[in-house]
């Protein structure tokens, strides 16, 4: 079985739970709407620079990145006294300086860009309390990606990508500031994967005051974030006015 396989037999199990308990507990307090902003921090992502290739060392070897930093913006709406749905927009950048792993003579800024779009079902646990609301969820993601160079003068434009899914599952918690307002921490385990095609903007490239050609070609880089994401926020709860 694939891992691909394997994770959507895990989330769909994790469904199946979720909805099995979902009518033990009715969690009073949970207002219909929640509209957050939240910064994140992903311990480690890669990004495999010769994904096609027919050599199994090159097409797995990859360039790893650490502390990986975002930030993100959530809506969720109430649609029993224990389940939300949310749909959360993240914006994930990291670029490092470095030695170019296809020429080492030069430095580059190298790195990539990901946008999640994931819709999520959330359920509020029974213990929660007036002050703290503690929950679990879990959804699909689909993603847009971007491999960022900066070389001399030149950088990289996206041609395209291939669609891009995956699933996610979270845990965390609210805490009650005032009626409206709440802090919250959220852990999410998720393994998107973005393949992207690219190319350099110009063929003529000035690199510390020396011209140099590049090949103007597309080629293929793939991008995984496959670290744990920890993510603090701030939350608006309110209700329908009607």
């Amino acid at each position: 079985m694939s891992k691909k396989n394997k994770n959507n037999k895990r989330f769909i199990i994790f469904l199946i739970i979720l909805l099995s308990y979902s009518h033990v507990y009715s969690q009073n307090g949970i207002r219909d709407f929640s509209v957050s902003a939240s910064y994140s921090y992903t311990n480690v992502g890669k990004m495999f620079l010769f994904p096609n290739s027919t050599s199994v060392i090159l097409k797995e070897s990859n360039v790893p990145f650490h502390d990986i930093f975002s930030y993100a913006g959530e809506v969720r709406y109430k649609i029993s006294e224990s389940i939300l749905i949310g749909l959360r927009v993240e914006f994930i950048k990291k670029t490092e300086l470095g030695r170019n792993l296809t020429d080492p003579r030069f430095i580059v800024d190298d790195g990539f860009e990901v946008i999640p779009v994931e819709l999520s079902g959330y359920y509020y646990l029974p213990f929660s309390t007036d002050d703290f609301k503690f929950f679990m969820g879990g959804g699909f993601g689909y993603y847009l990606g971007k491999h960022v160079r900066n070389f001399g003068d030149a950088r990289l434009i996206k041609v395209k990508q291939k669609f891009a899914y995956g699933i996610q599952v979270l845990v965390g918690a609210d805490y009650m500031i005032t009626d409206y307002f709440s802090s919250r921490f959220e852990m999410r385990f998720r393994d998107p994967e973005v393949v992207v095609t690219s190319r350099y903007s110009k063929e003529i490239v000035n690199y510390n005051g020396q011209l140099y050609k590049v090949d103007l070609s597309d080629f293929d880089t793939r991008i995984n974030i496959n670290g744990v994401t920890f993510t603090l926020g701030f939350a608006f709860n309110f209700d329908l006015p009607f």
